[in-house]
C-alpha cells in the first residue's frame, strides 16, 4: 500500500508539474501570472457576492454610463497620446462605459487674480477635438470639462472669490476667452455635451447676469447638452437662480458626499442604505429644488478602507482595501441606476491613483451595473 501511495504522489507531482511548465510557456515565463489568474477568479467571486441579482429591471437605455479619462498636457487626447487609445479601450473592456469625459485644464496664477489662461498642461483646441473623433470611432458619446487650478498652490477652483462687481465681470470675460476655443473644438467634434464649469463654490454666487451671459455665449457656440458641475458642499436652500436657467439641459453634482461621521466596519449590506439617506435624498432635493435632472458629473473612492468617511480625500494612512472601493461603487451605482432623477454617472478617475478602478473589483462592479442599464 505504501508503495501504490507513493507511486500515486509522484504521478501527481509530475502531472502538476507539466501543467505549471505548461502555463510558464503559455505566459511567456511569467509565474506570477498564475497568481494573478488565482486572485482575479477570488476577486470575481467576491463582486458577485457583492452585487447578486441586485441589477435585475433597471434597464435605462438612455442612462449616461461615464468614466472621466483625465489627460494633461498640449498633446493630450491627441494622436501623439498613445494612453489615451491604450485607455479607451481598456475602458469598454473593463466597465462597458459608453460615455467618456474629457478634462480641459485651465489656470490662474492666484485665487484672486482675474487672469485665466490655458499652460503647458492643458490639452490644445486641435488635441482636444482629435480626442473626441478617436472616442466616437469607439462608439463612445462625449463629456467635455473645464478644470480651473491656481498656479502653484494646493487650492482648488472653489477657492477663487471675487468681491466687487469689477472683478466679477473680468473673471467671467477671461474665463470665456480662455475656454470659447475649447467648446468651438468640442462644437466642431461633435461632442454630445459640455460643462460650462466645475466646482466653482464661490463663484456661483456671482451675479445671476453673468452666469446668464456665460450660457448664452456658449449656447450660440454648442448646441449639444449643457450642464454646470457644482461641488457637494453646496446647501439646497442657497443654490442661485441662474441655476434654474433653461439654458442648462441638467445640474451636475460632484458627489464625495461621506458616508459616515467616524471610521467604522459596515456589513456590505448596508452601505447602499448610507448611501441613499448620505447622498441620494440630497441629489433628489437638487432636481426638485431645480427642477432638472442630476447629473453624477464626477463621483470617486479610494481605493483605502476608510474610503465611506472621506471619499474625495487624495491622501490616507489607512490600509489598502480594493474590495472597500467595490463596495462603496457598488453603492451609488445600485442607488443611482434606480433613481428617476439621476440620469448619469462618471466614475473619477481612469488611471489616477487612488481612485482609479483599472483591473480591479471596483471595474467589475461598474461593469455589472453599466452592463444591466444598458441589457
Amino acid at each position: 500500500m505504501r508503495q501504490n501511495s507513493l507511486a500515486y504522489a509522484v504521478a501527481g507531482v509530475v502531472i502538476v508539474g507539466g501543467l505549471l511548465c505548461q502555463w510558464l510557456l503559455l505566459s511567456g515565463g511569467d509565474p506570477w501570472a498564475l497568481l494573478g489568474v488565482f486572485h482575479h477568479n477570488y476577486q470575481s467571486q467576491l463582486v458577485n457576492s457583492l452585487v447578486g441579482n441586485a441589477a435585475l429591471n433597471v434597464r435605462r437605455p438612455d442612462f449616461q454610463t461615464g468614466i472621466v479619462f483625465p489627460r494633461w498636457g498640449t498633446t493630450a487626447y491627441s494622436e501623439n497620446d498613445t494612453n489615451w487609445n491604450v485607455g479607451l479601450r481598456e475602458i469598454r473592456e473593463q466597465t462597458q462605459a459608453n460615455w467618456i469625459q474629457l478634462t480641459v485644464n485651465l489656470f490662474q496664477p492666484s485665487a484672486t487674480s482675474t487672469d485665466v489662461k490655458a499652460s503647458e498642461a492643458t490639452p490644445s483646441p486641435e488635441a482636444i477635438a482629435t480626442g473626441i473623433r478617436s472616442a466616437h470611432e469607439r462608439h463612445y458619446h462625449v463629456f467635455m470639462i473645464p478644470l480651473l487650478s491656481v498656479i502653484g498652490s494646493e487650492r482648488w477652483s472653489g477657492d477663487v472669490r471675487y468681491h466687487t462687481t469689477q472683478q466679477w465681470h473680468d473673471w467671467f470675460e477671461s474665463y470665456w476667452q480662455a475656454y470659447r476655443p475649447y467648446v468651438v473644438a468640442a462644437s466642431e467634434a461633435g461632442a454630445e455635451e459640455i460643462s460650462i464649469g466645475t466646482e466653482l463654490s464661490w463663484m456661483e454666487h456671482a451675479p445671476d447676469r453673468l452666469w446668464d451671459l456665460l450660457i448664452a455665449r456658449i449656447r450660440t457656440v454648442f448646441s449639444g447638452k449643457i450642464t454646470y458641475d457644482m461641488n457637494w458642499t453646496y446647501k439646497v436652500d442657497s443654490l442661485p437662480v441662474w441655476m434654474s436657467n433653461s439654458g442648462l439641459d441638467v445640474i451636475g453634482v460632484s458627489a464625495y458626499y461621506p458616508l459616515l461621521l467616524s471610521q467604522q466596519n459596515v456589513p456590505a449590506e448596508k452601505i447602499p442604505v448610507l448611501w441613499r439617506e448620505n447622498v441620494g435624498r440630497y441629489l433628489d432635493a437638487i432636481a426638485t429644488h431645480l427642477r432638472k435632472s442630476v447629473l453624477i458629473s464626477e463621483i470617486g473612492y479610494r481605493d483605502t478602507a476608510d474610503t465611506l468617511l472621506r471619499p474625495g480625500q487624495e491622501t490616507s494612512n489607512a490600509p489598502v482595501d480594493e474590495m472597500a472601493q467595490a463596495r462603496a461603487f457598488n453603492a451609488a451605482l445600485q442607488n443611482s441606476a434606480k433613481d428617476p432623477n439621476i440620469v448619469g454617472v462618471f466614475v473619477w478617475a481612469w488611471s489616477v491613483p487612488v481612485f482609479q478602478p483599472n483591473w480591479r473589483p471596483a471595474a467589475q462592479v461598474i461593469r455589472y451595473w453599466y452592463s444591466a442599464l444598458h441589457a
